[in-house]
């Protein structure tokens, strides 16, 4: 019996090492690269941010108002989880007195394989921007999908808004989701925790982890995003797709335009891209997606974000996106709210002119 019992404790023994090690080191925050790569985060990292998280949020959400009712609105967004980030959104610090803003929550929707540019199309072609009297869409892509979103578009498919009513979930629980307890992390975190010290990605995991030649935020000073940022470069480096994707936004703006809608467009820097220089071993390709974008006319208003958000973390600005995430902090949110707000007040001043 005890020699039974002695087999079972040699056996489990390693078992019970991993998870007091994933136990005792593992930190985890809110933050999708932090989940994803088992890249421990300091604890406190985001107590700096709980003022932006806890106020309230003051655009509205698309799915909470009947859309048959007579709603003004100056702004409708449509975009993927930077447009989702609720209370510490760029919406948030874009809505103001003289700007009211709408978002289409796509998680209170059944909308499948959606592609904001495509719902964009379909919401253009319906009736929904004239029941809201939208004056400003703001179509909003992460990097990483923005060329491939722009591949075979339907001009001529319609969402009316009845049938976007009819879309609706039932039961929306967005705010009530649940942790549940990760049991592969025990065996991730002390794999991923040596193998990063040999290979950027740790060989299996889908977060890279990157030496840095500046103090780009404010506590565990490393650089983590995304393989799929690594692979978007092979279709966002290429010229010939990215002006695919310049003449389909022109295209969506003059339909817009149709209707006295001006279109902004705003795609969000990958956290490699926006972060490209200050990497110190550059073993991977340079992004030219923006590049490539700003040298091609548009018809259409454009937010170029990269531009505008590195010209902070260049002068010293800590923490625009989190250390910990894919997505921008609040201090990013903050200062794209403020680009779109005076890029709409000289849109307001030529129109005048023009008149």
């Amino acid at each position: 019996m005890n020699r039974f019992l002695y087999t079972i404790l040699v056996f489990i023994s390693p078992l019970i090492i991993l998870i007091g090690i994933t136990k005792l080191c593992f930190t985890k925050t809110d933050g999708d690269l932090n989940r994803l790569g088992k890249i421990s985060i300091d604890k406190n990292y985001r107590d700096q941010f709980k003022k932006d998280f806890n106020q309230p949020q003051n655009y509205i959400e698309l799915s909470t108002i009947n859309s048959y009712n007579t709603n003004k609105f100056n702004i409708l967004t449509i975009g993927d989880s930077f447009s989702q980030q609720r209370s510490h959104s760029y919406q948030n610090y874009l809505t103001n007195d003289s700007l009211s803003v709408v978002n289409f929550d796509t998680r209170a929707y059944n909308t499948p394989s959606y592609n904001p540019i495509d719902f964009a199309y379909k919401l253009a072609n319906g009736d929904t921007f004239n029941k809201l009297h939208i004056k400003y869409l703001i179509l909003q892509s992460v990097e990483r999908s923005i060329t491939t979103r722009s591949e075979k578009l339907n001009h001529n498919s319609t969402i009316t808004i009845k049938q976007l009513e009819s879309f609706k979930k039932t039961n929306n629980n967005n705010n009530n989701t649940l942790h549940t307890e990760n049991y592969s992390d025990y065996l991730k975190f002390p794999i991923y925790s040596f193998l990063y010290h040999f290979f950027d990605n740790a060989i299996f995991s889908p977060i890279h982890q990157k030496s840095i030649n500046k103090e780009i935020f404010s506590t565990d000073n490393k650089l983590l995003f995304l393989e799929n940022d690594l692979i978007a470069l092979t279709k966002n480096n290429n010229l010939k797709l990215v002006t695919q994707l310049n003449n389909e936004l022109n295209t969506l703006a003059k339909k817009l335009k149709e209707k006295n809608i001006t279109l902004i467009v705003l795609p969000c820097p990958d956290k490699y891209d926006i972060h490209y220089d200050y990497i110190t071993t550059k073993n991977k390709p340079e992004p030219l997606f923006f590049n490539h974008m700003k040298k091609l006319r548009k018809e259409y208003i454009y937010i170029d974000s990269k531009k505008i958000l590195k010209k902070h973390i260049d002068i010293g600005i800590k923490d625009v996106y989190f250390v910990d995430d894919t997505h921008w902090s609040p201090i990013g949110a903050k200062i794209i709210a403020s680009a779109i707000n005076e890029a709409i007040t000289k849109n307001k001043l030529i129109s005048s002119v023009k008149q």
